[in-house]
């Protein structure tokens, strides 16, 4: 009986050669960067802790302190000491349109017209003295209720809206936020002053307190050279009218119309 190998049977010579190993004798060493390396990168690294530390506080800070700061300024803005110089109503309504808007020029209120381009009649916003027409523009271009508490403080004291409608005769109204207000009484009591209205024989109440709807108001007659007139004065919460976290608990809204 014959036997055949297998090829994987048979014996391969393979010569290696020489095997030759690298010395590793110097990976084994300790690294030793040159001094002027190591001082800069300690620098850097010093530089980075700072920065880091620095960072840190701020985010620290502004989680502990910034409600308090933003509440310092707050009332700091409330109580600048820039006046609304609300317009006395009496003054515009046998006015017309043209007259209304040249008048509070000549005044030297810094105002905008908040009509479209187009529409008639009256619509202007006026801003405190104490701010730039483009820098409220964009403020107010998003709305009110977008601003937050040191925003609206800022822009809200010292402004007011002034509208006039003549669809049935003509009816006056100005609208504002009154943030220094204690209560919703105070806050009836200081429109009624600065309409200058307090002391004017003209001027008669018919009726006030809170109506069906929850505003507190005052509402009366006053004898004008154009005739007799009817007013109201109504205030509400300002949170009612506007969501805007950090504003006093008391501020108020306020709304004077005369027609």
């Amino acid at each position: 009986m014959n036997f055949t190998k297998l090829p994987f049977s048979k014996q391969k010579q393979i010569d290696e050669g020489p095997i030759r190993t690298i010395d590793s004798s110097s990976l084994a060493r300790p690294f030793d960067p040159p001094k002027p390396v190591l001082i800069v990168s300690l620098v850097f690294a010093l530089i980075a802790a700072i920065i880091g530390g620095r960072y840190a506080f701020g985010v620290i800070d502004g989680i502990l302190h910034g409600a308090q700061r933003d509440a310092a300024t707050v009332e700091t803005n409330i109580n600048r000491g820039v006046s609304y110089d609300l317009p006395i109503m009496e003054n515009y309504i046998s006015l017309d349109d043209a007259t209304i808007v040249q008048t509070f020029a000549d005044a030297g209120y810094q105002t905008y017209n908040i009509l479209g381009e187009g529409e008639e009649g009256v619509d202007v916003m006026k801003i405190p003295s104490d701010v730039t027409i483009a820098d409220a523009a964009l403020v107010y271009a998003k709305g009110v209720s977008n601003m937050d508490a040191v925003t609206a403080s800022k822009y809200l004291v010292g402004s007011w809206r002034f509208t006039v409608s003549r669809t049935n005769g003509t009816e006056m109204k100005v609208r504002y936020c009154d943030l220094a207000a204690e209560n919703a009484q105070d806050a009836v009591q200081h429109a009624w002053q600065n309409e200058g209205w307090a002391d004017n024989g003209n001027v008669t109440i018919t009726a006030e307190g809170v109506d069906e709807i929850g505003n507190t108001y005052r509402e009366g007659t006053i004898e004008t050279e154009s005739g007799t007139h009817s007013w109201r004065i109504s205030v509400c919460d300002l949170d009612g009218v506007y969501s805007i976290s950090g504003l006093p608990s008391t501020a108020q809204y306020v709304g004077i119309r005369m027609n």
